[in-house]
């Protein structure tokens, strides 16, 4: 496997010219000619009026309050810090009222809190908590002092003709340049770092220069601190984002990074279209938000693929996302309004308006989710996640990843999957272990747990060896490989993937065949998981399941610990998993059987006499219950230099606790053969307890199922 090169692609500046000349204030997200549009056709649009009079309302309400800016002293969940993340949004909204109705109380409003802000912030020192290496003043992590800035930049915007010459001197030269100076060159590494935190900085910087129509700091945003193109929003989009839109460090810091991209892409493309913003990169932006969307289950929550935490579509970057996607392609994204119904509410500024103009005129079209493969890497050739969706109405996917590391909010999950059905997680990836913006919760921070377990290889659904996490759990290893991607087929009743490995584990290649088939003998969709570890040395092979739901039987004799309890293991995550009981099966494969919802699912593998079959629960060495309880089944084999795993996931039967009836609780599967495995293909015979058979065909072959 190829080592993964941090690319630095040269950006050719196009350079503004020494005077800039940019538009007319309001010019950054919310435009003169959009304020003049939405005052005309205020009340022909009734979604977009909702959304102003909520948030009218809501400021009217807080414009009736005394005005508090405090001293900085907590962290994330703590009163200054959750005070001044308010104050930012309020300023925003005031800023956007006053140029939609004209009313100086608001532009008064934001004027007052600036000057707050600027006669405290020259004599801030560094914030008292010290949790993170990035510190900011205002806020406990320089991130949220980027955050700060982009939604105060875009309020200063909003009452700049308000202000006097004065006015506007003193708040720039005491607020926002001390700001836009502490961003860059006082945090030059994060200023000029690809990841999340720098875009965020880059963008802040951005805002407040077109704002201000700094020409410095405009270029220092789009080029890097030095305007060499090795940093900067050009390098941000080019070295995060893959072809495809998929965003390194996983949807859920893609959700994030969409805010800071988009607004900052619609900012640029109002006061430079020339630069064609949108056009950059194939379109790269348009797509990450198409990309979004398809990266979420039948819900609209995303995914949870590395550090990642509860959210939807419903989330308010996606509200900025969609509504500025739709505005820049109607004809392409005419999808977007069903989900922007959904949302209730959009943006205050012209793209809001088309989008709430275009739902009163009833033009949307239903989003479909659909099966689809995300390549990763800044040119698409560091593996992928292959989103596989069954044509069915319970919404049955598998999310089979093989991506990158993913930076810092990365795991070591090389090949890992998920299952989802009618809604509900079945199998799942852990996540991250934070509670964010809980203060008792180390400030909202991630916690301990996250390195020594959420991030560790068996906390996921793919195999563990030797019970070593992958690269041995170093970022510096694991980030310059990736796996390989052999296939992505879609055919009548099949959707598949297929990927290997041979960097995880020295002297070891996995491979890893995943589908979806849809077949008459079986009355709902059935994952196939074919997962084959080979190589020259034996070894202690461990693959887990993290299943959600009642246990309600297995196939096989396990003891149950009920009296004692013990730790699976020492190290790389086992150290957190609680022994709750063991067993072995004297069947050719081993079958567990849960309920999740109103469904029966059963877990079917081939196994040997050998084979040590575990349930375990998440826990262990946790003394500040930072850990959910989950439970995980896990197949063990000892001296092994080659297995193969099949794994069949069958969802089955009903429950119905109201009318009181059971319908098929046991698996139809009685018995797997492997009937061929090779890299790219595999047949195998499913033996069904009803005395019949299914052959399954799953590979890059014009004759496989």
């Amino acid at each position: 496997m190829k080592p993964k090169i941090l690319l630095f692609l040269l950006i050719i500046p196009i350079v503004l010219s020494a005077n800039i000349k940019l538009q007319e204030h309001p010019r950054l997200l919310l435009t003169h000619a959009d304020v003049q549009d939405i005052k005309q056709n205020l009340n022909d649009a009734p979604l977009f009026f909702a959304s102003y009079k909520m948030v009218k309302d809501e400021i009217d309400d807080i414009l009736n309050l005394s005005m508090d800016v405090p001293m900085p002293k907590d962290a994330g969940g703590g009163y200054t810090h959750e005070r001044h993340k308010q104050n930012y949004k309020e300023m925003m909204n005031a800023g956007a009222l006053y140029q939609i109705s004209g009313e100086e109380k608001y532009a008064i409003f934001v004027r007052e809190m600036l000057k707050k802000y600027a006669e405290m912030y020259p004599g801030l020192p560094l914030h008292p908590v010290t949790r993170s290496n990035y510190r900011g003043k205002i806020f406990w992590q320089g991130l949220n002092e980027s955050v700060w800035l982009v939604y105060a930049a875009q309020a200063y915007d909003c009452i700049y003709d308000f202000l006097t010459i004065e006015e506007r001197e003193y708040i720039e030269n005491r607020l926002f340049y001390p700001i836009a100076e502490f961003l860059t060159k006082d945090n030059l590494s994060t200023f000029n770092r690809i990841h999340n935190h720098g875009t965020w900085a880059v963008v802040a910087v951005g805002m407040i220069g077109y704002a201000m129509g700094n020409k410095d700091l405009i270029d220092k945003s789009l080029y890097g601190f030095y305007k060499n193109g090795q940093g900067g929003y050009l390098a941000q989009i080019n070295q995060l984002f893959s072809p495809d839109g998929y965003f390194t460090e996983g949807p859920y810091y893609q959700r994030y990074a969409l805010h800071p991209f988009i607004t900052f892409a619609r900012t640029i493309d109002n006061n430079q279209p020339e630069l064609d913003i949108f056009g950059y990169k194939d379109g790269v932006l348009l797509k990450a938000v198409a990309s979004q969307l398809q990266l979420a289950d039948s819900n609209g929550l995303f995914f949870y693929l590395n550090d990642a935490l509860e959210k939807t579509w419903h989330s308010e970057e996606l509200v900025y996302a969609l509504d500025i996607a739709y505005s820049k392609n109607p004809d392409g994204y005419k999808s977007f309004l069903s989900i922007a119904k959904e949302q209730d509410r959009v943006i205050l500024t012209g793209d809001g308006m088309k989008v709430a103009r275009a739902i009163n005129n009833k033009e949307d079209n239903t989003f479909r989710s659909r099966s689809v493969l995300l390549k990763d890497g800044a040119k698409g050739d560091e593996g992928a996640v292959a989103i596989l969706r069954a044509e069915n109405e319970d919404e049955t996917i598998v999310v089979f990843k093989y991506t990158s590391h993913g930076l810092s909010h990365g795991h070591f999950d090389k090949l890992s999957i998920s299952f989802y059905d009618q809604g509900n997680n079945i199998l799942q990836d852990y996540g991250a272990v934070r509670f964010l913006n809980i203060e008792q919760k180390n400030g909202g921070h991630y916690l301990p747990e996250n390195d020594s377990f959420a991030k560790q290889t068996v906390a996921h659904n793919t195999i563990v060896i030797d019970k070593q996490s992958h690269y041995n759990g170093d970022i510096n290893i694991s980030e310059n490989f990736s796996p390989k991607h052999l296939f992505f087929i879609q055919k009548e009743n099949m959707v598949a993937a297929a990927a290997e490995d041979s960097t995880a584990y020295p002297g070891i290649k996995l491979n890893r065949k995943v589908a979806i088939v849809e077949d008459s003998n079986f009355e709902c969709p059935v994952l196939i998981d074919i997962f084959t570890v080979s190589g020259k040395s034996e070894h202690t092979l461990d693959l887990p399941f993290y299943f959600k739901g009642q246990l309600i039987g297995a196939n096989f004799t396990y003891k149950r610990h009920l009296d004692s309890q013990q730790v699976f293991g020492d190290e790389n995550g086992y150290q957190h998993l609680w022994l709750e009981a063991e067993g072995k099966s004297d069947l050719p494969v081993s079958s567990l059987t849960f309920l999740n919802g109103n469904r029966f699912y059963s877990l079917t593998t081939n196994v040997t006499p050998e084979t040590e079959l575990f349930l375990t629960r998440i826990g262990a060495n946790d003394p500040n219950f930072n850990l959910r309880n989950d439970q995980m089944y896990m197949l063990r084999d000892h001296n092994k230099s080659e297995r193969t795993y099949v794994t069949i996931l069958e969802p089955h039967g009903e429950f119905n606790p109201i009318k009181e009836y059971t319908v098929s609780s046991y698996p139809k599967i009685k018995n797997i053969e492997i009937v061929d495995n090779k890299r790219d293909s595999s047949t195998l015979i499913l033996n069904l307890t009803s005395g019949g058979s299914v052959k399954i065909e799953i590979g890059n072959r014009k004759d496989s199922m």
